[in-house]
Order: C-alpha cells, then structure tokens, then sequence
C-alpha cells in the first residue's frame, strides 16, 4: 500500500467503520405479515409518537415501486484532517460529479464529468489515466428508491452483518425494544397546486447508551409515514479495543503492551449524519443530499472526517406518469386523434446488444455528441471490476479535473449542499437531545504510556509519571482525577474535577495542586518541550505551583479548541530547580538546566478568556489566524504586601500567503501585548525559544509589555517543506529576575542551558532579533529548526524540535 492509499484508507475507514453494518434488522423478533406489529407500551412517550412511529415502521417495511428511472448529477465531496491546536491540516481532499442513469430494471450507467484530490505525495489533481480514485464512490450503484432510506441506501437492510459493526435501525423489527420515542413539533408547508403537507418531530432514544444505537431525529410525514428528514448520531463513542471482541482479546493477552499511549485509544464518534429529501413533482420523495461528521482518534492524533453527497435530479420517471401517458393515449385513440406528447417521459426505443462491452460502446456514444466531450466505456479498469454499475469515463482523463461540474471542497459553501447555517441546526438540534444513560459504571485507570500526557520532563519535576482515573455518571457527567509525582522532587500533584460535556460545550469544575507554566500556550508541559528538555537540555518554561480551584468553558474535547472562558482562585509559591539531567550533556559535569522563575507568593482570584479563530484550510490557499487573549485578577501578596488589582491583555496575528510561483508560501506571525496595575513576576509576558523568539534563549526577554514578529518564506512540497525565517522580539522593561533556587543572587534572564553562573549581559529594553532554517512535515505539523541570534546576550545555534508551526 503507498502513501495514497493509505491515507484514502484512513479517510475512508474512519467514517465506514461504524457504518459497516449499518442499520441492520435485529436477527431475533422477525414477525409474519399476518400478525399485525405489537409495540412496547413504555417505548412511545406519547400517542402521537406511538402513531408516527407505527406509520414510519410501516413505510419501511414496504418497497418504493413507483420511481421506474431517474437522472440525476451527483456531486461527492469529503476530506480528512488531523487536528492540532493551531490549524487543521488537510491529509486528504476530494471531489467528484458523475451523472448517473438508474433504471428499476437494469444495471445504473455512471458517467464520469469531474474528479480530483489532494494527499500527501499527491497534492494536484489526478494524473492522467489513473481511475483508481473512482473507489472512492459511495456507492456501487446510485442510489435505489427502493433501498433503506436513513442511510441513503449505503446498508442492505436485508444482510444480517457481524455483531461487532452492527447499528440497530430505530424503525426496524424489535426496535422499539431498544429505543424510545417522543413527538416533536410539527411543520406545514403549503403547495403550489395548494395541498399542504405536514411532517412531525420523532425523536429517536436509546434506552442506554451504546456505540451500535442512534440518538437522533427524524421528520416523517404521518399520512405516508415517508422519512422526509433525519439528524442523527452515535449515542456512545465507539472504541475499537471496547467494542471488537477480537481486540479485547488481543488486549488481554498482552499484545498491545507495547503500543504506546500516545497513540491510544483507537476511537471513532460518528458525530452527525444528516440527511434531506425533496418531493419531486408532489408525488415522491427523492434524496436531495446527506452530511457525515465524524472523528477518529488515535491517542493525541485526532483526525476529523466530513462527507457531502448532493443529488440534483434532472428527470424522474413514476408509473404514475405512464399510467397517465397511458390513460392519455387510450384517449386519444378512442376520440380518434393525435395522442399528446407526454411532458416528462420521452419515447424509449428499446435495443438490444449482444455482449455489455457493445452497449457501453454505444452508450459513450451517445454521451460524447453532447458537451464535445469524448467518452468511452471504463470496463476495463480495474476499479471497474467488481462494479455492477456500467462507467462511462472521458477518453482524455485529465479533463476531469477540470470539470465545471465540480463541487467546491467541503470547508466551502455551495450551491446544493447544506449551508453553514443549516450545518448549525443541524447540530443544535442534536444538543437540545438528552444524552442517553451509560449502562452500568464504566471507569478507566491509566497510568504512564498507558495515556497521553502522562509522562513528561522538566527542569522542576524532571521525570514525571502519572496515573488518571475517569468514571462517568449520569450521562454527560465525567468525574476524574489526575496525579502526578516527579523522580527529581518528589512532590505530589493532581487535580480532581467534575465535567459535563455536550455537542456544543465543554464545562468543568476542578480543584487542584499542580505544577503551573507562565505561559500555558507554550505547551511547556507538552510532549515536544519534554524531548527537547530530556535530549537538548532546553526547556523553555517558567514554572511555579498552584493550589486552588477552577471553572472553565470550552468547545467539546474533539473540536478545535477556538475559546476559552475560565475562572480561578488560587495560592501561587515558587519552585526550585531540582533536575539537572539532559542525554546530550550527560558527559558534561558543568552543565546544568537554568534555573527556575522566582515566583512571588499569594493569592489571586482572577478569570481570563481566550479567542483563536482560524479561517482557511487548504494550504495552497491564504490562511489567517487570530488569537486575543484577555486577564484581569485580584492579589494578595503573602506577607504584608497590600492587595492589588491587574490586567493583561495580547492579540496575536497569523497569515499563510501563498506566492507566484505556486509552490512558495509566505509565513507571518505579528503579536504584542501589556500589562495593567502590577501583577506578580509569573504573569509578566516572556519571549525566547520556539514559540516566540528563535535564535534566543527562553526568556531572554520579559517585562510587562511586548511586541514581536516573524516572517517566514517556505518551499513547500507534497509532504513538508523548507524555510528560511527571521524572528524579532521586544520587551519593554528588562531587568535581572530572582531564580529560586540561586541563593537570592539576581540572575539574568539570558541564562540559558550553557548553566549559572555565567558572566552575561542584560538586555534592557532591547530588540532582538534571530534567523534560521526550518524544515516541516504535513503543513508545519511536525517541525525541526536552527536558528542563530544575531545580537543579545549569546550569540549561537540552537536546534529545537516541536510540533503545529504555522508553515
């Protein structure tokens, strides 16, 4: 498997997985069609629902006959991302427009008018002669009336799939056994030809949470019970080693020991499916389109996956309209004159052919006179092989990436598919839902590489293991407990709190006793500040402990997290530096870590608020990021120091233009910030390192006030890049800080990791400045630079590695 296929795959079986199975008919509880259907009492919260759901059920059992062919254009679009604080990177994009010809009778025809897509190895559209991306269909065939209608006819009601993939249907046999219903509300629209139509709110329950139940809505139109609308998702997560019995098995016997917990669990939250449908010509119901949202996760690797389907019908024939046809030439012969032309049927001549590569010859054919395109018949590709659907390809394949037939890619809005706003109903329509019970107290105990964010290193704690414990209770309520004890300090810290999560919001109440960072953004205690402490010796943050307790408001745990409201009060002291261990100076007996921020004691009772919207995905494209942050606090200094009331506040501004030639990019990064009253030491702004000034050393910079910049010119590739960038950096009031573990003497803020003690210059007020060259992977996602400081305290190379760079 290449590059490719393995990322298409990943894309692909992230959003199918669940779905394998999908709304299957529970083996047990099959009735005859002579016994009328008897429902659970306790299933229907009301008559209305028990009435809707009776005529719903109905309608599923039944076959839609009346739809005897259609044309339709079909535009496909979708893409996967993996998910990083700063910006999403794409891994893989596609689009694609057919237009398909399904016939009751016969095999659909699929003729091919637009296709392309962007991966790793792969960032332009599809080469020439290369079909294997029409695998990528989601369908075999275009979509059958007569299939189940809640998933678009993806799922064979019929086929009785594996236990481990199976998703109970909430209309099949034996559902309501398994499910609740509540009517909703009810809307009417009026016809032009003045009929009106009415459709109600079914709300779907599972009895208990469970990754093979839905919780969801669906519309229905009572008189015929048809399924007009449906909003649904997954009422649990679904978690591969949980729910696979193989896996389970496979975990019990040891075999994922060695797996580390960066990259476990193995989950996947199919978050939304939504589905619409259209009445075509007042008389049937058609699929106008389908939205899937989901997520797949790996430990910290977080990959989001969309997926739209559009259907835009270009003629519908019913056995009404030849009934009527029919009606209308019986007509015309008995008044003996010219039977009329019918209005949507054209006259079919039948042929017949003898072999199917000659009937696709000649139905290319027929494609080709129109729109000056050639076509040709596909059989013999080999993605055609196991379809039953005849393709119908341009003869020049490289015209269909340029195909004006093709859809925008999924982060636009298009003509067609659902808009932003109704994307929003969508998911608050799903919120106003009450989370289903999870059965029993599920729980998880995790300890080291068994979880992500477990293990780190730092100049304070240095190597620190730790162990959480979550259990859920009452739906969306999570308590847990997280603890931590470092080998250098041996000082315990954890945090207890209680959480309630929904689709839209995150809030947590925790009190706790842990080790803090002045600047929390920075990921100081972060997996990549951890490699470069333990291997380079460079560890950039400044720490001290708090003991207190907090409410905080974020986007739910699988979003980007794109605000932050937060409210605290708490009791700040200062920490020494206990570990003086680094792999590249272990044979160094004069090395040691730079010492620690000399935190000032007190309490402070504060809230901050954090806002980092990002607009633009496609990394050939401008993308633009904004981050405001605002602070405001009360303190009481420890000992006989008065209380004092500050703010803070900062913007930073981040932009990714692309340049002529395509595959240059320009990188900038403008950011600035002060400070209002006096805070304490701890909440001054610091610059150097990785993050903020490269070519220095951490903290070389600090005061109240700041501005910086950087600009970054980028190479980029399929996979990465390479970038040459100058970064510039100012503090206005620089002085010497008190280290806590230097016995009172003032050190400068420029020590860096060469050890205490040095003879170095202070840096008052000064604007430094740094360049380098930097090489990344996926869009900045991983990220190695050497950079070099060109004037302040020490001038000399420095490496770092971290991860989500803006190039």
């Amino acid at each position: 498997m290449n590059g490719r296929d393995a990322v298409r795959s990943l894309a692909r079986a992230s959003m199918a997985l669940p779905l394998l199975g999908a709304l299957a008919v529970p083996a047990s509880g099959q009735e005859t069609a002579a016994e009328p259907a008897q429902f659970a009492d306790d299933a229907f919260a009301d008559p209305a629902a028990r009435a809707i759901f009776e005529a719903a059920h109905a309608n599923w059992k039944s076959v839609e006959q009346s739809v005897l062919r259609y044309q339709a254009v079909i535009r496909q679009r979708m893409a996967a991302r993996i998910r990083a604080p700063l910006k999403d990177r794409v891994l893989y994009r596609d689009e694609t427009a057919v237009r398909a010809f399904w016939d009751h009778e016969y095999d659909a025809v699929v003729q091919v008018l637009g296709a392309k897509s962007q991966y790793p190895g792969h960032a332009t559209a599809r080469s020439e002669g290369d079909l294997e991306w029409l695998d990528d269909l989601a369908f075999d065939e275009p979509f059958d009336p007569g299939d189940d209608r809640l998933m678009l006819g993806w799922s064979d009601p019929e086929e009785q799939p594996d236990d481990d993939f199976r998703i109970q249907h909430p209309l099949a046999e034996g559902a309501d056994s398994v499910y609740r219903y509540a009517s909703g509300d009810t809307l009417t629209l009026s016809l032009p030809d003045g009929r009106r139509l009415r459709t109600v709110q079914l709300d779907v329950l599972p009895r208990e949470a469970d990754a093979h139940r839905i919780v969801g809505t669906l519309w229905i139109e009572p008189e015929s019970g048809a399924l007009v609308r449906a909003v649904y998702r997954l009422s649990r997560e679904f978690d591969a080693i949980r729910d696979l019995e193989d896996l389970q098995e496979e975990e019990e016997e040891g075999s994922f020991r060695y797996v580390p917990g960066l990259l476990k669990p193995w989950t996947f939250d199919l978050s939304m499916i939504a589905i619409d449908y259209s009445l075509w010509n007042f008389e049937v119901w058609l699929p106008l389109y389908m939205r899937m949202e989901g997520l797949a996760r790996a430990g910290i690797l977080k990959f989001p996956v969309t997926f739209d389907i559009a259907y835009e019908m270009e003629s519908v024939t019913t056995r009404q309209d030849i009934e009527r046809l029919e009606a209308a030439q019986r007509e015309a012969a008995r008044m003996e004159v010219a039977p009329p032309e019918p209005d949507e049927t054209p006259q079919l001549v039948e042929r017949h052919f003898e072999t199917r590569d000659e009937a696709m010859a000649f139905v290319a054919e027929l494609l080709s006179r129109e729109g000056g395109v050639e076509y040709e018949s596909a059989e013999e590709d080999d993605f055609a092989a196991e379809r039953d659907a005849f393709i119908i390809a341009p003869r020049e394949r490289s015209l269909v990436a340029t195909s004006p037939e093709l859809p925008p890619p999924i982060w636009e809005e298009a003509a067609g598919f659902p808009s932003d706003e109704r994307i929003g109903d969508y998911v608050e329509s799903l919120a106003r839902l009450p989370t289903p019970d999870v059965p029993g107290i599920p729980w998880s105990l995790d300890w080291g590489w068994g979880r992500p964010g477990l293990v780190r290193y730092n100049r304070v704690e240095g190597l620190a293991g730790g162990v959480n414990f979550e259990t859920a209770v009452s739906g969306s309520y999570t308590l847990g407990a997280t603890a931590f004890l470092g080998l250098s300090d041996l000082e315990p810290r954890a945090r207890f709190g209680v959480e309630r999560e929904t689709s839209r919001r995150r809030m947590k109440l925790g009190v706790y006793r842990e080790l803090a960072s002045a600047n929390p953004r920075a990921g100081s205690l972060g997996f990549g500040n951890s490699l470069n402490a333990l291997f380079l010796g460079r560890d950039e943050g400044e720490y001290y402990q708090a003991l207190g307790a907090d409410l905080s408001w974020r986007p739910p745990a699988d979003a980007r997290q794109s605000f932050e409201v937060r409210a605290y009060a708490e009791r700040q002291s200062a920490l020494e530096r206990k570990a003086g261990f680094a792999l590249f100076h272990a044979l160094a007996d004069d090395w040691d870590f730079r010492p620690n921020l000399a935190a000032d004691e007190g309490d402070e009772l504060g809230a901050e608020v954090r806002l980092s919207p990002w607009r633009g995905t496609d990394p050939f494209l401008t993308q633009i990021g904004l981050e405001l942050y605002g602070h405001a606090a009360r303190l009481w200094p420890a000992g006989a120091g008065d209380p004092a009331t500050y703010g803070r506040a900062s913007a930073t501004l981040r932009a990714a233009v692309p340049l002529v030639p395509r595959r240059w990019r320009l990188g900038l990064e403008l950011a600035g910030g002060t400070t209002f009253g006096e805070p304490t030491v701890q909440r001054a702004w610091f610059l150097g390192g990785t993050r903020t000034l490269r070519g220095h050393a951490p903290s070389v910079l600090w005061g109240p006030s700041f501005a910086r910049g950087r600009v970054e010119v980028a190479r980029t590739s399929d996979f990465g890049g390479w970038s040459i960038f100058t970064d510039a950096g100012w503090a206005s009031h620089v002085g010497a800080y008190y280290s806590a573990d230097a016995g009172g003497d003032a050190m400068d803020p420029g020590e860096s990791a060469d050890g205490p003690g040095m003879d170095r210059p202070r840096t008052d007020g000064r604007l430094l400045w740094g360049v380098g060259v930097g090489g990344s992977l996926l869009d900045g996602l991983i990220r190695v630079d050497v950079s070099y400081g060109l004037n302040g305290p020490a001038r000399r190379f420095w490496i770092a590695f971290y991860l989500d760079s803006l190039l």
